[in-house]
């Protein structure tokens, strides 16, 4: 796709990666540094100094591997946005009323993507649960994002005792654990790109959870994923590299009908949360993902 934000995967792949003259060197492939947003590479990859100077300059995410392919550390370039200093003061002054006012929006747009979801995938209950995003209030204090992803489970992959579990490598759980991983990548990017700070978050709070906005900014996209790796889920019997690269997709597919892809919705919102934190505005628009027939 020209023009499209890539994600190389190299934890895998055993051998120098270097990077110079506009390009990442990988044995004797070449991929321009330019189309690059995310580079994922394993505990066998030795990484030449020039490769960390050049994704700085190229405002490249690396993210570190363990054996298991699952992202453990996280190289990002210093922000240079130019509000940094003054919006990390706001997101740690943000009142309780904006917070919980940010996650009821965030939850409301991550339910009704779920609901878009199943709709676009032919499978049930995308009203019911559609439904359930008109009953979240302020903060969430109901809970309703656990009610509706019970319903949502089961339905998307059409396993009534299916279950979400991170790092359980069961069912379809180790290729939305992937997909996942390649959303989180492009939102640590974005957190960083717009002057905040990763541990400060709207919602989570977790004290030993260095990316609690990460977490949250997340929400809304996982939808988009979860349509990615129940395709992949049912094409490939293993995380083959075929299925990697379908799964890496998901940041260039579209996300809504004003034709923003997944990972330019990532930029967009978070710039938004970020004027929101700086009192712009009483309400944060989060984007609804919406997929079209060519996701199902």
């Amino acid at each position: 796709m020209p023009g499209a934000w890539r994600i190389v995967d190299l934890t895998g792949y055993e051998g120098k990666v270097s990077a110079g003259k506009g390009s990442l060197y990988v044995g004797d492939a070449t991929v321009p540094l330019a189309d690059l947003a995310v580079v994922l590479v394993g505990p066998h990859c030795l990484l030449h100094e020039s490769i960390f100077d050049r994704a700085a300059a190229f405002d490249i995410a690396i993210m570190h591997c363990d054996w298991r392919a699952v992202p453990i550390a996280t190289t990002l370039t210093w922000s240079n946005n130019s509000r940094v200093a003054t919006r990390q003061r706001c997101q740690i002054t943000m009142s309780i009323p904006r917070q919980k006012n940010a996650w009821m929006r965030i939850v409301q747009a991550k339910i009704r993507g779920q609901a878009n979801a199943l709709a676009v995938c032919d499978r049930p209950h995308a009203s019911e649960v559609r439904d359930l995003a008109k009953l979240v209030r302020s903060g969430d204090p109901s809970n309703v994002e656990a009610r509706a992803a019970r319903a949502y489970w089961s339905a998307l992959f059409d396993q009534p005792r299916f279950r979400r579990k991170p790092g359980s490598r069961v069912d379809a759980n180790s290729y939305l654990d992937y997909t996942y991983a390649i959303v989180r990548g492009f939102c640590v990017r974005a957190v960083v790109a717009a002057g905040l700070n990763p541990t400060l978050g709207v919602w989570h709070h977790q004290r030993s959870n260095n990316f609690s906005l990460v977490d949250d900014i997340i929400e809304p996209f996982r939808p988009a994923a979860d349509v990615v790796a129940m395709q992949a889920y049912g094409s490939y019997d293993s995380m083959t590299p075929d299925c990697k690269r379908q799964l890496a997709s998901v940041c260039d597919r579209k996300f809504a009908s004003d034709g923003r892809t997944t990972g330019s919705s990532i930029t967009h919102f978070t710039q938004s949360l970020a004027n929101y934190m700086e009192g712009e505005g009483t309400t944060v628009q989060v984007p609804v993902f919406e997929g079209s027939r060519e996701d199902g």
